[in-house]
């Protein structure tokens, strides 16, 4: 598989999905130190792309039709590139920046189940695993060097540093043949908008509720999970190791659905795995560890998940873009609402148990919707 051009181009863009997002989390403290800033500013970090997620969804598959992938990763990747050398520059660019970067992993993010797509029919499952792994493993990785790599160098050089991946893609892209991805045209599905797929497309509406409260739910707990092990006593260094296995666990959870054969029972798991990491939070140690551990291999493997259906949908290239579009687009609107407002309602409760019960409603209502899902007809 990785002898094919097409695969390690898509497993090359993977890399650059999160890293420059969830990694910067740790280094929040230095940030607001050096550059005098709140930590509303820093949060901004997460919540602005999530915001671009949703925005920039909406004119992606347009782009697609209109420039063909392959321009559109050496655009993105060269905006990723340049965006990184910038951010830690001054407080305007960081911020204009992670615009930058949110724009850019959004057109990626609906770009790359097109990709898929083209590449393979039979083993979209498998591919979209290796995808996921992949970005998983960059992004953890991310997370647990950056304050080390802070500590020896600087904050500044780190986020900079997060632009390596795209600059890998490039040269991938400069060394592989021309036109490697085609330009999807007309196929035997017409070309329907977007408002038209939302309207009329019943499984467009389903996986754009479980992508939305998949992703509200993993959002929230990277943003929130360790300020909430430190409210339970865990130090600062511990609670960002947490946030590190959090991470790390998505690596094998992407690969167990290429073993999954009956959905349903893998969603009934899922409920499983989300319950009893949420109730080891309430256990001091060795129970902070397996909620980390549980709560990050769950969130992996829905999202791995939420992926191949969006992937897997219809037989017609046009239709999973116009699809993927929309369950990125208004999905990720509603993940952004998410840790604003559970932020909000520890502030106004002054405790985490009430964030905890209404995570575990949005638990449920996921997992309904999946099921529900599941039962509809491609």
């Amino acid at each position: 598989m990785l002898k094919n051009p097409k695969v390690l181009l898509i497993l090359a863009t993977a890399m650059n999905l999160r890293l420059a997002i969830t990694a910067v989390t740790p280094l929040f403290t230095a940030i607001q130190r050096s550059l005098h800033v709140t930590s509303s500013l820093t949060a901004l970090l997460i919540t602005l792309p999530l915001l671009c997620f949703s925005l920039g969804a909406i004119a992606t598959p347009h782009l697609i039709q209109r420039f063909g992938p392959t321009t559109l990763l050496w655009t993105t990747n060269a905006l990723l590139l340049l965006a990184s050398l910038l951010r830690p520059v001054t407080t305007d660019l960081l911020l204009t920046t992670t615009i930058v970067i949110g724009l850019a992993v959004a057109i990626l993010n609906v770009l790359v189940p097109t990709l898929i797509a083209q590449t393979t029919v039979t083993g979209a499952t498998r591919l979209t695993s290796a995808y996921a792994v992949t970005m998983n493993v960059v992004a953890a990785l991310g997370t647990a060097i950056a304050i080390p790599l802070a500590t020896q160098f600087s904050w500044q050089l780190v986020l900079q540093g997060f632009g390596l991946p795209a600059l890998v893609t490039l040269a991938l892209l400069w060394w592989a043949p021309h036109h490697l991805f085609a330009q999807p045209t007309t196929d035997s599905a017409p070309s329907v908008s977007l408002r038209a797929t939302l309207q009329h497309d019943k499984q467009a509406r389903w996986l754009t509720v479980f992508m939305g409260l998949q992703s509200l739910i993993f959002y929230s707990l990277t943003t929130w999970l360790p300020t909430i092990f430190h409210a339970l006593d865990a130090t600062t260094a511990t609670s960002g190791n947490l946030l590190a296995v959090f991470q790390l666990v998505g690596i094998p959870a992407a690969l167990v659905l290429t073993r999954v054969t009956n959905l349903r029972y893998l969603l009934w798991s899922l409920l499983v795995g989300y319950a009893v990491g949420g109730l080891t939070l309430l256990w001091p140690g060795l129970g902070w560890w397996l909620a980390a551990g549980l709560l990050g291999f769950t969130s992996s493997l829905i999202f791995t998940l939420a992926l191949t259906l969006i992937a897997t949908s219809s037989s017609h290239v046009n239709a999973i873009a116009n699809r993927s579009a929309v369950a990125q687009s208004l999905g990720y609107l509603l993940a952004a609402v998410g840790p604003v407002l559970l932020g909000q309602i520890h502030d106004f409760t002054g405790s985490w148990g009430p964030v905890l019960g209404v995570l575990g409603g949005l638990v449920l209502l996921t997992i309904g919707v999946g099921l529900r899902l599941t039962r509809t007809s491609h």
